[in-house]
């Protein structure tokens, strides 16, 4: 749903500044890592007492990115969501690990706050075009019609107290792509902190980026955001930040670009040229309402009630004036 290597589509960089002075040095070091999962590149930097801590805290870092792949990834067969997936429509009530609950929990929530903007039912749609990105080939209008029909958040039944899921609609299928990323970075922060007690650190995966504490000397990490025409440096910190858009990742078919990122109230990829930029108390957050803000129509009014609800959310849509569209 959202483009994995936001370096190259969205030119957006971190600067990670630092000096070598002894003042700095004292007490922290600063450690770089970097680790290939989800289809992308993890990179995580953070300051350490020592080599020994660093090296132990990467290991688990690299493990925590693993087991979430092997709970979250839809193109692993034998992966956690999957095997939910394949209990659709036959009324089972799957015992589900705490990271895919609160995954597919948050899930749900930004559901519900984008009115459906972001919805993870779409997984039969987005396995239909990404065959159709393939082949470059346009999808049968049957075989959209009947994955659209299975596109509904509200067909996900989650049981609290039992952490139990039941997904409602026979062959209805997943995809965490819209928040997955944001998830697994957050979720390494936390096991900096928790079980290393390191704060100041950056995780970046694929562009979905979560910041602890600011480096050692700075106010904040040194982001380069992209706007409509120029970029800009700000120092940020204790908080997500994510890039998504239609511009980059599509198909051409028929004469117009179909994109990856797929409206779940159509059940058609965007054909107009997009792209946010949202900054977020959280990356898990900041993914979701990325995706969201792609496909929702944000004017004035819908702005100031989204930003109402949701404080510390900020975010800036940009939308290219000759950009094709198609009528369906």
């Amino acid at each position: 749903m959202k483009i994995l290597a936001l370096y190259l589509l969205f030119s957006i960089s971190l600067f990670f500044t630092f000096t070598s002075s002894a003042c700095e040095t004292d007490t922290l070091l600063r450690f770089e890592y970097q680790h290939p999962q989800m289809g992308t590149m993890f990179r995580w930097v953070f300051y350490a007492p020592s080599k020994t801590v660093a090296d132990a805290a990467n290991t688990a870092l690299k493990a925590k990115i693993d087991t979430l792949n092997a709970v979250m990834s839809d193109y692993f067969p034998e992966s956690e969501l999957n095997r939910l997936c394949q209990t659709s429509g036959t009324g089972k009530k799957v015992k589900v690990s705490n990271d895919l609950w609160r995954v597919l929990k948050a899930s749900q929530q930004y559901s519900k706050k984008t009115q459906g903007a972001f919805d993870i039912t779409i997984g039969t749609l987005t396995r239909l075009w990404r065959r159709a990105r393939s082949l470059k080939e346009m999808p049968d209008s049957t075989h959209i019609k009947t994955a659209h029909g299975l596109v509904n958040y509200r067909n996900i039944k989650m049981h609290r107290f039992s952490h139990r899921v039941r997904l409602q609609k026979q062959g209805m299928k997943l995809d965490l792509g819209g928040i997955g990323q944001g998830f697994a970075a957050d979720e390494c922060l936390y096991l900096l902190k928790k079980q290393y007690g390191i704060t100041a650190a950056m995780i970046d995966a694929g562009g979905d980026i979560a910041l602890g504490d600011a480096p050692l000397g700075q106010t904040g990490w040194r982001i380069e955001l992209p706007y409509a025409d120029s970029t800009e440096v700000k120092l940020l910190s204790h908080c997500g930040v994510t890039v998504s858009g239609a511009k980059y990742r599509y198909v051409e078919l028929d004469g117009h670009r179909y994109s990856h990122i797929i409206d779940p109230h159509s059940g058609w990829p965007l054909t107009k040229h997009v792209k946010t930029m949202t900054i977020a108390p959280t990356c898990t957050q900041a993914d979701a309402w990325a995706t969201a803000l792609c496909v929702m129509n944000v004017d004035a009014a819908l702005r100031r009630s989204i930003e109402a609800e949701n404080p510390g959310l900020k975010f800036w849509i940009f939308r290219d004036k000759d950009a094709s569209s198609v009528k369906y």
